[in-house]
């Protein structure tokens, strides 16, 4: 179904879209290297992932270190 994986900064900005689009059911991996959507690397600290996928959506919080 349609999958959205997108990154959020503390304020709530969107600083990185990982997946959007139709992926198969199952179990699947995504890497996230630490750079918004025009390559700038981010800055270390408390960033918010939201994913939406066949009409659930979670968001959980993840810690950027370098």
């Amino acid at each position: 179904g349609d999958v959205r994986l997108i990154v959020y900064d503390a304020a709530g900005h969107r600083v990185r879209s990982l997946v959007n689009g139709n992926e198969s059911a199952g179990e699947h991996a995504v890497e996230f290297d630490g750079r918004d959507d025009r390559g700038v690397t981010l800055a270390s600290g408390v960033y918010f992932y939201r994913l939406d996928a066949s009409g659930v959506a979670q968001t959980r919080k993840m810690v950027l270190l370098k």
